[in-house]
């Protein structure tokens, strides 16, 4: 069983019992008092970078400006763009799209069954017709559930020139700009080398991925050059260093500019957050908890990322973000484990435990045992 996902929400088929276990483990004979994730970035400064937000407040900046991979957390600049071009008529949201397009950027048994489950939402809700679905829905499934083909659709339907001239719009100063992240995989089987992959330059890589990119838009046989075997853990430890970054703190201005809702035009921000506000239609509850939710997450074997905003009944706006790199498999399992309820504490919980929270967070690290 092929159990390595790569850049989707998901890291790997991770059994919940598993987690479970793993983070009773964890919390029975390492003596972790409180929140895992508090601990786990007080314990792992260097891997962990957090922006938390309440009420325009800033209440824990922790490594707010070391630049992170972002994985699949960087769509939210597709999103915008895409946004941004419905608003300015360059394209139309009900334009249809064939999913045949759009499979020519997909890769089996890389994005933790993402496009997949977006295929059997689109059949569900009986949004596709006669082999087509509107853009806006390319869009959609490309935030809600990472679909990594739509991202590379998108990129081709938008122009990777146009999404990276609004990095420096947005005021993203230290920004990697978007290069076909997913056709780069395509690299990274050709050469089947993590050492020949670091001694090709980053100038070279982007160019080969690019080819790549340009070749499936007309030719989908070049997937028969695709090897899943070449993706050896270093080879993808290489990809996932190489993925676009940045800082907790602009991707915190990101979602305060999208919760403001006054910094992009009406149709833009109506646009965005039929996009982003998916935790809304996905779950009832939510409609019943908050006014607004948004959120993108991203992961590879190595990397966690999230990024969000929340608006609650009551009025209190939250943003979160946070971004974890160069993790082993044990602590990603815990994260993703953890990380629901961490994000419920912080959003919705009681006052005393966001307390606890910012407690743990501003506490010095343990001694090693």
């Amino acid at each position: 069983m092929k159990v390595l996902k790569i850049a989707g929400i998901v890291v790997g088929v991770v059994v919940l019992a598993f987690a479970g276990l793993a983070t009773y483990a964890y919390f029975k004979y390492f003596n972790v008092e409180g929140d895992y994730v508090a601990n786990f970035i007080v314990q792992n400064p260097g891997k962990s970078a957090l922006y938390w937000v309440r009420n325009d407040t800033t209440v824990v900046a922790h490594n707010p400006d070391q630049k992170m991979p972002l994985a699949s957390t960087v769509k939210i600049i597709i999103a915008i763009e895409f946004s941004q071009q419905v608003s300015s008529g360059k394209i139309r949201p009900d334009a249809p799209v064939p999913l045949s397009e759009i499979s020519r950027f997909y890769i089996a048994d890389t994005d933790g069954g993402a496009h997949p489950a977006w295929l059997k939402h689109l059949q569900e809700n009986k949004l596709a017709q006669n082999g087509q679905v509107p853009l806006l829905e390319v869009a959609r499934g490309m935030i809600r559930f990472s679909s990594n083909a739509n991202t590379e659709y998108l990129m081709w339907r938008l122009g990777l020139p146009a999404i990276n001239a609004n990095l420096s719009a947005l005021g993203l100063s230290r920004h990697d700009s978007l290069y076909p992240f997913i056709s780069a995989l395509y690299v990274c089987s050709e050469e089947n080398s993590a050492k020949g992959l670091q001694l090709m330059g980053m100038k070279l890589y982007k160019e080969k991925a690019g080819q790549y990119f340009e070749a499936l838009k007309v030719d989908t046989t070049i997937k028969e050059q695709f090897t899943f075997a070449h993706l050896s853990a270093p080879v993808q430890r290489v990809w996932s260093d190489r993925l676009p970054g940045s800082t907790a703190r602009e991707y915190n201005g990101l979602m305060k500019k999208i919760q403001s809702r006054t910094y992009f035009d009406p149709t833009t921000q109506q646009t965005l957050e039929s996009i982003m506000e998916w935790p809304m239609e996905a779950f009832d509850s939510n409609r019943q908890k908050y006014q607004h939710l948004g959120a993108k997450g991203g992961s590879t074997a190595f990397v966690l990322t999230y990024a969000l905003y929340a608006t609650d009944t009551a009025g209190n706006q939250t943003r979160l973000v946070f971004f974890f790199n160069d993790l082993n498999s044990v602590e990603n399992t815990l994260l993703q484990a953890q990380l629901t309820d961490f994000q419920q504490k912080v959003i919705l919980g009681k006052e005393k435990e966001r307390e606890e929270i910012v407690r743990i967070l501003n506490s010095s690290p343990s001694p090693p045992q």
